[in-house]
């Protein structure tokens, strides 16, 4: 879960970048844009199913405990 958690808070990060990048001459955030324009648009997406999934983690480590 934690893995889970890591890769949507890096994909957060990238689509972030790519969206302040794009048009400015970087060939690899106008590609991520072109192709996933949503979450290029709105990466706060991402970053809420992130926040949502560490608040699960959490409570998942704690019930287990």
């Amino acid at each position: 879960m934690l893995f889970v958690v890591l890769l949507m808070l890096a994909a957060t990060g990238l689509f972030y970048a790519a969206a302040t990048f794009q048009n400015q001459g970087y060939a690899w955030a106008d590609q991520t844009c072109a192709s996933m324009p949503s979450l290029c648009d709105s990466p706060h997406i991402v970053a809420i199913g992130a926040v949502a999934a560490i608040v699960v983690f959490f409570v998942m480590e704690k019930m287990r405990s």
